[in-house]
């Protein structure tokens, strides 16, 4: 199921929640600092997975414990690319649709309650729309619980038409 709700990301819980992050996993603006207000545990649990594995390239998934009680899992997904020498730090479409499709693919059977924000459509400058259309194409058939929130309700009355 996928659902679109108009809320704020640090009111919900769930079994995940997906962090739209970079491929250095810093926390830093927009969701990835409000996860960090709310768990600032995060960062050392998402810097150990980094120390293990390396840094991401775009369009990959990290999956975490979430160290505090909101959520027991973070998605983190690489849609900022903070590389060295990274010649598109920002976000494409194709961006996210690689992201959705490896979140897609690691949910797959899961009955689960996942909580997200719209991906990239922040400091990553994408718009609302298209990556709302992107992320239900995605979404919207999986067993899971998929719980897109939006904070602003002009953008909720122009997604919730789509």
């Amino acid at each position: 199921m996928f659902k679109l709700k108009l809320s704020d990301i640090s009111k919900e819980t769930g079994d995940y929640v997906i962090n739209p992050s970079n491929t250095v996993l810093s926390l830093g603006s927009g969701v990835s600092g409000v996860l960090k207000r709310m768990c600032p545990e995060l960062q050392n649990v998402m810097w150990e997975w980094l120390n293990r594995n390396g840094y991401l390239n775009p369009g990959e998934i990290a999956v975490t414990p979430y160290p505090c009680e909101e959520f027991d899992y973070a998605i983190h997904a690489a849609v900022m690319d903070y590389r060295n020498g990274a010649k598109q730090v920002n976000p494409t479409y194709g961006r996210i649709e690689e992201i959705c499709k490896n979140i897609s693919e690691f949910l797959n059977e899961k009955e689960v309650k996942v909580i997200t924000p719209l991906l990239g459509t922040g400091v990553g400058g994408l718009e609302k729309e298209k990556v709302y259309e992107i992320m239900k194409r995605f979404f919207e058939n999986l067993k899971a619980d998929i719980i897109l929130v939006v904070h602003r309700k002009e953008d909720y009355d122009k997604l919730i038409l789509i």
